[in-house]
């Protein structure tokens, strides 16, 4: 950047002390600098600014300096146009989270929910409507979905007040709302924060329904809009003024307890660790008793808690969405005070450092304030760091093949500053409208080492990884969910404090009943699988048409307490974590136990299938057609283990499967051979068994397939799409570093492609039917377990099955993966997929109920099914008898289960919670993916030569949609469409031969250049679809 002139930069400094910068002019920085980066260079030569400007027109430094001060205003304005934006940045920011509440300060009708924006990015709440279905029965999962006739507060990307609406319901490809301003709104996804199950009755959205034909597509919708047809407010008076009522309701009760709510923050915290609490307990924190009706804080009172808590810039952080309040699994994290001291002290550094160096244009002035010692050491860290890894404006640094660069050595205060970018860069827990943005762009551009950079947190983000506080490659997505108890370790996984291990461990509780198991048991999982938790078995009766299937689990339980310390620990992250790069065990294999006369052996392997282990047995009874006869759940131990691989397994039972093209796949950085993790298990080719053996793993496979043909006619899913995989390996052993270096290895080698096996139909078959006696053993026992079942308890089972098998799956059986819109509706006529206490049906399997089990070594809940079935069976062992839940009081199975119902009523909504969060997490792949494209496409320069972008959403500034690669999201902006055709003719699902525009990864985001219109997206099974 060319040196500027002492009248220039005293110029800019007395301007600055007139004029403070406010967070508006980084947003429309950041947003016109996006948008500028895409233009065509011809464009760009034509631009207004200063270097096209008459210089005889400007007079000298010196005269301006004389003028009043509306004169220098006048032609400073002039100077510096060119860095300034174009028009007023649009309510709806697609470029990222920062949102513009400074120049917009309506509250009501200029707010237009069309582009609803989601929760934080910190909290996991899901799209309302969200709806995943994963490879077999373990990522069968709905989330919750909200109802018609619920009062939701959507928080709009154009309005700094949230509004209140009535949900009414998800046709024409969208969510429809009727707002407490008096406006009809749609928007394709949303997630709310707060709200009211049932808040009107069906009948009272009659009138607001009757205008709106469920038939309609969304330009359909989007017509209505514009030519004001849609529901009056006439139509919807009666809900108005009930929201009204609702929203008075809860502004009273604030006036009524404003002391207390103002000053939430410093009652509900602690000093130097963050708690979690859900609303109800806030609520019970900050208001008097007399508030609570029957032990419960009406919604109005709960409201005014929510927007106390939602009006701090920092302080609270929602981890979760709850669909009704009647759900105690909605918490927030309260920041300690520690933390909220250090973000403020930080805020204070930037102001009081902005306003001396306003006054003060001494070459030495920054070394005098006490941001300047930190910004002097920050300018020596990023510049020994450039001479190893390049910057990019990507969200990553060049790749490199590794090095070493100097470890900064960081003052208090510097630190506190690192902490402050890391809380606004990585863990993004400002809220979008805090002014704290500000703050953090400040200390950047103080920096003067990002002048070519939007000052945002990606910038920052890049900051932390050339000063080595996180590596080059790491996974921002990891940073974006908040496990409760838990610590983020950067390059690493989640930590937990250690637990008590030989204290948490007991006897064997069902050594002297187990039932040896002589018959080869078949453990079919893949060479790299490293804890083996289930096997299978097949035993023949008298009868020839009738056979013994048994699923065998892995039985921990057995040998660890309930309630100890090592179930704390487990419970904390209650399922393994998938993320290529950063996988986290439920159990980690460095969790070590008394082994005998071996010493310490880890846990996890001690208690993973091999000969003599313990186990626990799911068995039934089936016959050739289907039917399950008989089950029983009992304690064995395994003496014949055959270990095999799944694909050898599928292709010896001759299983059918879809063909699908192998797809794109991305390659960047080099594998070293001889990586990849070697079994010490001896693995069985299926053509190596006995025929004794081979007849057992056909005559499984035979069965299981039967079952599942049951369960297909009940609207179990049929098949599951091959999904991208992502596969990555790091450089080891990192170059060798001094105490006072930090080694940068070299980039990781990353593979993205299409997943290469699908599994097993025999083992996803197996495990399905144990959950099913599991939680049919448990359910004739009254017997409370986490049992999953549809949301909606099957309340709408003939409409989704017909919904189901009249529109679904024909498409899935001619290999045409359903709509995102499809799989939305079926999930509405579900309710989605919920842990409960009670038994209910599961649709998309096929089950009148359903808990999993079968696999305890990564599956909290599935540990939790094992402690209740073992004290169980302990019971009936010492009485005699079997547990009755007819003859069973509820206060008797308490006394003789591990868990009671109450402490499984508060356990099952954080379960559900934390499995949530877990998931998010494995979601992350989707950064590696992200970084292979940008190392593809600028480095490597192996992209494929065509990428086609279809549309999804059209909004007022831009495009979303996804592409075909890999199904990757994508933005196309006005500018990106280059002029190929009007934003306004653009429809959903148009399609664009497109090229790369910009790729964020700390982001999240792919903004593309249209270089040729297609055409619409041809309809599933038409011969033009062929064609493309």
């Amino acid at each position: 950047m060319a040196a500027q002139s002492t009248e220039t930069v005293m110029l800019d400094r007395a301007l600055r002390s007139e004029f403070k910068l406010h967070l508006c002019d980084y947003l429309v920085l950041t947003v016109f600098e996006k948008w500028f980066a895409t233009q065509p260079n011809d464009e760009k030569s034509h631009r207004f600014g200063k270097d096209n400007i008459p210089s005889t027109l400007i007079p000298s430094a010196e005269r301006i300096a004389e003028m009043p001060i509306r004169e220098r205003l006048h032609y400073w304005e002039q100077q510096h146009d060119a860095k300034k934006a174009a028009k007023m940045l649009p309510d709806s920011n697609v470029y990222g989270t920062v949102l513009n509440h400074m120049s917009r300060t309506q509250t009501t009708r200029a707010a237009s929910l069309k582009n609803a924006r989601a929760a934080p990015v910190g909290s996991q709440t899901g799209s309302a409507m969200e709806f995943n279905l994963g490879r077999d029965e373990h990522s069968v999962v709905g989330t919750d979905t909200t109802k018609p006739g619920d009062m939701v507060e959507i928080n709009s990307t154009g309005s700094r007040m949230p509004l209140l609406a009535i949900y009414l319901g998800y046709f024409g490809d969208r969510n429809h709302f009727y707002a407490a301003n008096g406006l009809w709104n749609m928007t394709r996804s949303f997630s709310s924060l707060f709200t009211v199950s049932n808040f009107v009755q069906p009948e009272e959205l009659e009138p607001i329904l009757s205008k709106l034909p469920a038939d309609a597509t969304v330009e359909d919708f989007e017509k209505m809009r514009e030519e004001d047809n849609g529901p009056s407010r006439e139509d919807a008076k009666p809900l108005i003024e009930k929201m009204d009522a609702f929203r008075a309701d809860a502004e009273a009760v604030y006036q009524r307890n404003l002391n207390k709510l103002d000053a939430a923050h410093a009652k509900l915290s602690s000093t130097r660790h963050a708690k979690y609490l859900s609303l109800f307990q806030m609520a019970s924190a900050l208001l008097p008793k007399s508030m609570q009706v029957d032990g419960e804080v009406r919604p109005a009172a709960l409201y005014a808690v929510h927007t106390a808590i939602t009006r701090n810039e920092f302080g609270f952080r929602p981890i979760s969405s709850s669909r009704a309040l009647h759900r105690r699994d909605q918490l927030y994290e309260v920041f300690p005070h520690d933390l909220t001291g250090i973000i403020e002290h930080v805020s204070d550094e930037v102001r009081k450092y902005t306003v001396y160096m306003a006054k003060n244009t001494a070459a030495d002035a920054e070394e005098k304030t006490v941001l300047g010692s930190f910004l002097k050491r920050a300018r020596t860290a990023v510049e020994s760091s450039r001479k190893v890894r390049e910057l990019t404006p990507y969200g990553i640094l060049k790749p490199s093949t590794g090095g070493v660069i100097p470890k900064p050595d960081w003052q208090p205060f510097g630190k506190e500053v690192i902490q402050f970018l890391e809380m606004w860069a990585s863990y993004g827990l400002f809220e979008s409208s805090a002014t704290l943005h500000a703050h953090g762009a400040a200390i950047l551009r103080a920096m003067r080492l990002y002048d070519d950079m939007p000052l945002n947190q990606t910038t920052a983000w890049t900051f932390l990884q050339e000063i080595g506080h996180i590596m080059p490659w790491e996974v921002p997505s990891r940073y974006k969910v908040r496990f409760p108890g838990t610590e983020i370790v950067p390059g690493a996984g989640l930590k937990r404090d250690e637990p008590g291990i030989e204290k948490s461990r007991r006897a064997d509780i069902a050594t002297d009943a187990r039932k040896a198991v002589d018959a080869p048991v078949f453990c079919i999982d893949a060479t790299s699988t490293r804890l083996i938790d289930d096997g299978i078995s097949v035993e023949r009766t008298d009868d020839k048409g009738e056979f013994w299937i048994h699923v065998h689990a892995a039985d921990p339980a057995s040998g660890i307490k309930p309630d100890s310390e090592l179930c704390k620990y487990l419970e904390l992250i209650p399922d393994n974590i998938y993320l290529p790069g950063h996988f986290q065990a439920m159990l980690p294999s460095e969790i070590e136990a008394k082994g005998g006369d071996y010493g310490l052996k880890s846990l996890a392997k001690e208690y993973s299938l091999q000969n003599n282990s313990p186990a626990l047995t799911f068995s039934a009874k089936v016959n050739r057609r289907g039917d399950v006869l008989e089950y029983k759940v009992e304690p064995s131990r395994l003496r014949n283990i055959v270990y095999m691989e799944p694909e050898d397994v599928s292709q010896f039972c001759l299983e059918r499967r879809p063909k699908h093209p192998q797809g794109t796949e991305l390659i960047v950085g080099h594998r070293r051979p001889g990586t990849d993790y070697e079994t010490d298990r001896k693995m069985v080719l299926a053509k190596d068994l006995d025929q004794a053996q081979q007849d057992d793993v056909l005559l499984l496979y035979e069965l299981t397939t039967t079952l599942k043909q049951q369960r297909l006619k009940k609207g179990a899913w049929p098949y599951f799409f091959p999904r991208p995989s992502v596969d990555v390996q790091f450089d080891v052993p990192a170059p060798a570093a001094g105490k006072d270096e930090i080694a940068i290895p070299a980039d990781p080698y990353i593979r993205v492609g299409m997943e290469l096996s699908e599994g097993c139909a025999l083992v996803a078959d197996s495990m399905v039917l144990a959950g099913e006696i599991a939680a049919r053993w448990c359910a004739e026992r009254g017997i409370t377990v986490p049992y999953r079942r549809d949301a909606d308890v099957g309340a709408q089972h003939e409409a989704a099955l017909a919904y189901a098998q009249g529109e679904l799956y024909p498409l899935i059986r001619q290999g045409i993966e359903p709509s995102l819109s499809q799989r939305v509706e079926l999930g509405r006529l579900t309710g989605g997929i919920e842990l409960a206490p009670e038994p209910g049906p599961y649709f998309l399997l096929g089950l009148d109920m359903y808990a999993k089990a079968t696999s305890p070594l990564r599956r909290f809940g599935d540990l939790l099914v094992h402690w209740q079935i073992h004290a169980a069976l302990a019971h009936e062992r010492a009485t005699g008898r079997k547990l009755e839940a007819t003859e069973t009081t509820a206060d008797e199975l308490d006394e003789v289960l591990a868990f009671s119902r109450a402490q499984l009523a508060d356990t099952l909504p954080l379960l559900q919670l934390r499995e949530k969060l877990g998931r998010a997490v494995s979601r992350g792949a989707s950064d590696w993916m992200l970084m292979a494209v940008v190392r593809a496409w600028q480095y490597d320069k192996t992209l494929p030569e065509r990428i086609v972008f279809t549309v999804d959403m059209s909004t007022r500034v831009g495009l979303l949609g996804h592409l075909d690669l890999f199904g990757l999201d994508a933005i196309m902006d006005a500018d990106g469409l280059d002029r190929q055709m009007l934003m306004a003719d653009v429809k959903v699902a148009d399609q664009f031969e497109v090229e790369l525009a910009d790729v964020n990864v700390h982001a999240g985001q792919i903004l593309v250049k249209a270089l040729r219109y297609i055409g619409p997206k041809a309809k599933p099974g038409s011969s033009s679809s062929a064609a493309q």
